[in-house]
């Protein structure tokens, strides 16, 4: 936070914030982030890589959002934490969540055979936790449970979501860049929203950058309205794959007097300085 007393880290894999007080160097709470439903408008995902289409559909499945990358901003004197909703799971040596819809036994009142929800092209190949979904414990699956939920997420400082960008990196990836849309993770965690951070341009402006760590790009918002955020760019580059960190340096500090962007990339092993101009 600005005054120095709190601090907020994300636990990804347990979908979760803690609040920590820097102060009395305790933590103060476990914030649970929900989850994010794709049966809703505005929600569609593509959930297969073997439907030979890049196409988002309504799907009976939930997204647990498990932010990688988080940031915190105060705007108009209101504090919020940003995240970026790669996803991840806990897949170990000595134990693992991982399953595929199409190796599971569903609750057929809930996913009807009719459907052909565990063919390949439809939820078949979608990755979802095994540790959660059997609501009656019988055995069956009553609900699926995803990682990621493909979105950044603007959070009040006590976990409460205050808005969720539902499928607009999607949606901006096959209108804008259809070439970047990997359909071959989208039985994963699609363009896995990877970091975020966010520049403050004289306490009148706030540009949100968030890196696409499949898509090779970063994706630029404004964010002055925290509640409707506007789509304002794609930043790439020829030869920078999977950006994993982003730094601002705010003009005040830029040795070029311009706010600066900095991209490192984790598979090209680049580092990309855009700025402001």
């Amino acid at each position: 936070s600005d005054d120095n007393t709190t601090a907020w880290v994300a636990l990804q894999e347990n979908n979760a914030f803690a609040k920590i007080n820097l102060v009395s160097k305790t933590i103060e709470s476990i914030l649970p982030l929900g989850y994010k439903d794709y049966n809703l408008t505005g929600n569609e995902i593509d959930a297969s890589d073997d439907d030979n289409e890049k196409v988002l559909k309504k799907w009976p499945v939930f997204g647990m959002y498990q932010p990688d990358g988080i940031t915190y901003a105060k705007i108009n004197g209101v504090d919020y934490v940003i995240s970026a909703n790669e996803g991840d799971s806990r897949d170990y040596d000595g134990f693992s969540e991982e399953d595929r819809v199409g190796d599971l036994n569903l609750d057929e009142t809930v996913f009807p055979v009719t459907e052909n929800y565990q063919d390949d092209s439809n939820l078949g190949r979608l990755k979802i936790t095994n540790t959660l979904g059997d609501t009656d414990g019988d055995g069956d699956f009553d609900a699926l449970y995803s990682y990621g939920s493909r979105s950044f997420s603007i959070w009040s400082t006590n976990g409460d979501l205050v808005y969720d960008s539902g499928n607009t990196i999607s949606q901006t990836l096959l209108s804008l860049t259809p070439e970047s849309f990997a359909d071959n993770r989208s039985d994963d965690k699609a363009a896995e929203p990877e970091s975020v951070v966010v520049l403050n341009i004289s306490n009148q402006r706030y540009v949100l950058f968030v890196g696409l760590e499949r898509a090779n790009q970063v994706m630029v918002f404004d964010i002055t309205n925290p509640t409707s955020p506007e789509f304002l760019s794609i930043l790439s580059r020829n030869g920078d794959e999977a950006p994993e960190g982003l730094l601002v340096i705010p003009r005040s500090e830029s040795p070029n007097g311009k706010d600066l962007l900095l991209v490192s990339n984790e598979v090209s092993g680049t580092v990309t300085i855009y700025e402001n101009e």
